[in-house]
């Protein structure tokens, strides 16, 4: 029993040698051949061998080689894709720096065309103001057409100037083109002068001579009226200077006339402001009216019957300047209190008895007669005669009614 079981031991580890070997042949084919095909069937004869080994009780150490095996084969594979990947990036780089390149070279060639476009337009103007007829592929009746949308036609060309020039061609050529000009230069020396030429020249001489002296007299013209008009800025400037500085100064005397009482006998405060003293047409006017006991504030604060009250000052600092035979008032009282309808009746009353066309007074008035419709008896009773209107229902007209106040004592 016990030589046939060293027979059978060894009988199995000569097995397991050549199942070891054939593992190992097998992977190193792998990983020699490229090929998938071939790739494939190797990987299906390892499979086979490792489950006969496990079949075969293959020892552990055996078991650790083949593992030790793959995972160098693996490790193989690893460093073999890290290969192909940096080989990749290589390629990428390559790619995208000459995709870059090209780019700068696409922009480098679109600014020349820029440039050579701007140098065509150029030559294509100058050669329309020296009247050079170039040839064109568009119809030289098309006048709509602009220099950008012109296409030369190069097909009359020689075949030699459609070719493309080199630089070293380029002096050979310009002393050819000189050469030409000097051939027709030459050609226009030699021709038969025009006799009309020179009188036609003393025509346009004649003509130019009119026109300058129509020139020159439009322009003589034109400065005298340029001086009539300063001439005539400067008087306006001036006369409404004059009434502006009339009508401020006594703008405030009149306002303190109308707002002074008992309890304030300086009264309020009213000036004028230009917004613009060199030019006082191009702006306008402030006009800034202090009540008594109150402080500064914009006209539009005012109440109803303190701007009637600066409305009247300013007219009646107006009517100052350039006196009116009367005043015609209608219902100016309608938002005054009993108070001030009786400081402006007073003062219309003051400026109107036996004063009419007086010259300029002390207190920044003239005389004046007034004409006043009014709805309030403590406004009419100042006045020197009154005017009643009322309705005849009997007749349907209006009749009015005459009262002479002047034949009565005031109270």
């Amino acid at each position: 029993m016990e030589a046939g079981d060293d027979d059978t031991a060894s009988e199995r580890n000569c097995i397991l040698y050549a199942i070891s070997v054939t593992y190992v042949l097998c992977f190193i084919f792998s990983c020699v051949f490229k090929n998938s095909q071939i790739q494939a069937n190797l990987q299906k004869v390892l499979k086979r061998i490792t489950h006969c080994s496990k079949l075969c009780g293959l020892p552990l150490r055996f078991r650790f080689r083949f593992l030790n095996i793959e995972r160098s084969y693996w490790k193989l594979k690893s460093d073999e894709c890290e290969t192909a990947i940096e080989e990749l990036k290589k390629q990428n780089d390559s790619v995208a720096a000459a995709l870059a390149k090209l780019d700068r070279q696409v922009k480098l060639k679109e600014g020349q065309i820029v440039q050579l476009r701007s140098r065509q337009r150029e030559i294509h103007e100058k050669c329309e103001l020296e009247q050079l007829k170039l040839p064109t592929v568009n119809d030289p009746m098309d006048t709509g057409s602009s220099s950008q949308e012109l296409v030369l036609d190069y097909s009359q060309l020689s075949e030699i100037y459609l070719k493309e020039v080199q630089l070293s061609d380029r002096d050979k050529l310009e002393a050819e083109f000189k050469q030409k000009i000097g051939i027709l230069m030459a050609e226009i020396e030699r021709t038969a002068p025009n006799l009309k030429a020179l009188d036609q020249y003393e025509a346009l001489q004649t003509k130019e001579k009119e026109v300058s002296e129509k020139f020159e007299a439009a322009r003589k013209e034109e400065r005298e009226v340029a001086d009539k008009y300063n001439s005539v800025k400067q008087r306006r400037y001036e006369l409404f200077m004059e009434a502006f500085d009339h009508i401020s100064k006594g703008i405030d005397k009149i306002y303190k006339q109308l707002t002074k009482s008992h309890t304030h006998p300086l009264g309020g405060t009213a000036y004028l402001n230009l917004e613009n003293e060199d030019e006082p047409f191009l702006h306008g006017i402030k006009y800034t009216a202090m009540p008594p006991t109150k402080r500064f504030r914009d006209m539009e604060q005012l109440s109803g019957g303190e701007k009637t009250v600066a409305a009247l000052a300013l007219l009646f600092a107006i009517h100052s300047f350039r006196p009116s035979p009367f005043f015609i008032l209608d219902e100016v009282d309608a938002a005054l209190d009993n108070l001030n309808v009786a400081k402006v009746a007073g003062f219309i009353r003051s400026k109107s008895c036996e004063r009419a066309g007086e010259e300029q007074d002390g207190d920044g008035g003239c005389g004046f007669q007034s004409i006043v419709i009014s709805l309030k008896d403590s406004f009419y009773d100042k006045a020197e005669a009154l005017v009643g209107v009322y309705r005849d229902s009997e007749r349907s007209c209006s009749r009015t009614l005459t009262f002479d106040l002047t034949k009565y004592k005031e109270a």
